[in-house]
């Protein structure tokens, strides 16, 4: 299905599309939420520290003991690993045959407690050129969902790890809106899946409408939240993930287009926004007793992805570099 005239997608944000939906007028989160952003001009904004400058669309971060990080290149399939100054291993953790038509590449990045790491990714075979997830190191890749075929838009594709140690993987619509809202359908839905499951496992639905979730977080209590991608008008939106159903109320709707690309838990409060179109990291607080909610910019050059190490820090990516900022 091609995206309807007048209606056109976001650009490319690393497996992230426009995709909002309208929201709906049922509160079920008191929660309001106010983004202040910061003058950014001169010094205002803060700059980062440059981590790697040599990436080839790093669209997914995963962060590892010591401060360091994996980061996947979704044109290239590798997946390497960091330290905390960003000094390299001496080979990467793996290297993944990918499509990178459209949307397509490596677009998610986990590693679990025990140390394995998960990567979603888009396998090069024609005709489908399914989206995938699979467990990349240590070993062999061993697939632990064999997904739908691919699109040129609208895949999502970005990996959480929940609290209880299950893999959250955001799918966009599939450029197929009409069945984002099908039970039957992966279409549009955030999915929780077995990490020990076989490739033909049915995930469990989360929840669903959404139209693009590539930007979602979970926070150190385990609430998901997701940062849906819009079309044409429609605005895009903060929603909770985890809440069963169609797509939750919003919380947040934004007045400026963001592509939201990535999105990162400060800690239980505090979210850090980045956005392939507004190419910055803004800072949002949930407070649900006071119902509102301040932020600022962060940093610029926030284009497709951010997540938190385990030193604290924020790590964010544009299309070629890895920079970290201290927050808190």
């Amino acid at each position: 299905m091609r995206p309807t005239p007048g209606r056109a997608r976001r650009p490319p944000v690393g497996g992230a599309v426009g995709g909002a939906v309208t929201a709906v007028a049922v509160v079920l989160v008191v929660v309001v939420i106010v983004v202040v952003a910061a003058v950014r001009n001169g010094d205002d904004v803060p700059s980062g520290e440059l981590l790697v400058a040599d990436a080839a669309f790093p669209s997914a971060l995963a962060p590892i003991a010591g401060g360091g990080l994996l980061y996947g290149e979704r044109l290239t399939g590798r997946v390497i690993e960091i330290d905390a100054t960003g000094r390299p291993a001496a080979a990467p953790v793996a290297q993944l045959d990918v499509s990178t038509s459209g949307q397509r590449g490596l677009l998610g990045l986990v590693v679990d407690d025990a140390g394995r790491t998960f990567a979603a990714w888009t396998e090069a075979e024609l005709p489908a050129m399914r989206l995938v997830v699979g467990q990349v190191a240590p070993g062999p890749v061993r697939i632990v969902w064999d997904g739908p075929p691919s699109t040129e838009l609208g895949n999502g594709g970005h990996l959480e790890l929940a609290l209880d140690g299950s893999l959250v993987i955001g799918v966009g619509d599939l450029q197929d809106g009409a069945l984002a809202d099908d039970p039957g359908s992966v279409n549009g839905k955030l999915l929780a899946l077995d990490p020990d499951g076989p490739p033909d496992q049915v995930p469990v639905v989360l929840s669903s409408g959404w139209t693009n979730p590539f930007a979602f977080t979970v926070t150190p209590s385990g609430t998901l939240w997701v940062v849906d991608n819009s079309v044409g008008d429609a605005r895009e939106r903060l929603a909770l993930g985890d809440a069963g159903g169609r797509i939750p109320v919003s919380v947040l709707e934004f007045d400026q287009t963001l592509a939201p690309s990535g999105l990162a838990a400060v800690d239980d409060t505090h979210l850090a926004l980045c956005g392939f179109v507004s190419r910055r990291l803004d800072l949002l607080r949930l407070d649900g007793e006071a119902g509102a909610t301040t932020g600022a910019v962060l940093a610029d050059a926030c284009a497709v992805a951010v997540t938190r190490l385990s030193d604290g820090r924020l790590a964010y990516a544009d299309e070629m570099s890895i920079w970290t900022i201290e927050v808190g």
